[in-house]
């Protein structure tokens, strides 16, 4: 009697050990590559999985294979950066312009507040803190390419004022464009064609903002691709002659650009006033123009760096 009650004392134990198993088994850390002699985890493209899919939820719609190899990219792009940076600043997250940035973050996600995002957060296995820490990584990149770029930086505002003039962009109405980006490379012309290819399969089946994920080095791909609403004053001829020619929804054909090839794509757009202040609007230009060369910058010294960088699978 005593050894058939063991029997089912020991049966059960079975079955529970075998029930939870699996979950011990996902939580388990395991090695799945090295940049220099840094250790990536599974546990690290895990939360970076967390982290994409919380900044851009139609990822979920992919299959888990191509989610985490977006996700171990994005884990590599972040540690190389980390390192550059950690040779010029100390980290410290509690910085206040985090804090700026994280308003904009999650008031983009269309949450109205710091308590709502926590929970938003936690209900991706995601705190405040994790965030924080991948923002200011982003935010210290990008005064590195600041310091290190500004002298490069070349504005001819003889030819803005002139842009000003002949393009009417002291017109009473203008048209604002809500667009996202896809920038890609192509190290050999002779793929380009299939790449574009696989791009526009990839967007019909998978939808923009996941193929921007994907195939675009640009840092907006962690938001899909989004960039924003921008004035019609702020975009070059050529651009504006494409995008003029599509309605909402539609993607333009790769736009040839200094780091590579360009596609966007129109999420909406509308009618505003215009501030007929030349002054103003020139101010605008200088700047746009500024943040486009420093983000050229920014992917050509991403590019130079990673290969000073031993990655090993």
């Amino acid at each position: 009697m005593i050894n058939k009650k063991i029997a089912i004392l020991t049966t059960k134990i079975l079955i529970i050990l075998i029930l939870i198993a699996p979950s011990n088994a996902s939580m388990e850390s395991h090695i799945v590559l090295k940049i220099n002699n840094e250790i990536i985890t599974n546990l690290d493209i895990e939360e970076e999985y967390r982290y994409l899919t919380t900044l851009n939820n139609d990822l979920k719609k992919l299959d888990k294979l191509s989610i985490m190899k977006i996700s171990k990219n994005s884990v590599i792009r972040e540690k190389i950066k980390k390192n550059e940076i950690l040779k010029y600043y100390t980290l410290d997250h509690t910085r206040e312009y985090v804090n700026d940035v994280l308003q904009k973050l999650y008031l983009k996600l269309n949450i109205k507040n710091i308590d709502e995002f926590k929970n938003y957060l936690a209900s991706n296995n995601l705190t405040l803190e994790d965030v924080k820490k991948k923002l200011e990584i982003e935010l210290l990149w990008n005064d590195l390419i600041k310091n290190k770029f500004t002298q490069q930086i070349n504005i001819n505002e003889k030819i803005l004022k002139q842009k000003i003039k002949n393009d009417g962009l002291n017109k009473k109405l203008i048209t604002k464009y809500d667009l996202s980006e896809i920038l890609f490379q192509v190290s050999d012309q002779k793929k380009l064609i299939n790449i574009i290819d696989d791009i526009n399969k990839s967007v019909i089946s998978s939808g923009f903002n996941n193929t921007a994920n994907i195939y675009s080095v640009s840092d907006t791909a962690k938001f899909g691709g989004h960039i924003g609403w921008v004035d019609e004053n702020q975009l070059s001829k050529n651009v504006i002659k494409l995008i003029k020619q599509l309605n909402i929804g539609e993607i333009t054909e790769p736009i040839k650009v200094p780091t590579g090839f360009l596609i966007l794509r129109i999420n909406n757009k509308k009618e505003k006033k215009n501030n007929i202040d030349k002054n103003k609007i020139l101010k605008e230009l200088i700047n746009y123009e500024k943040q486009k060369q420093y983000n050229q910058f920014s992917l050509i010294y991403y590019n130079k760096i990673k290969l000073n960088n031993k990655i090993s699978e």
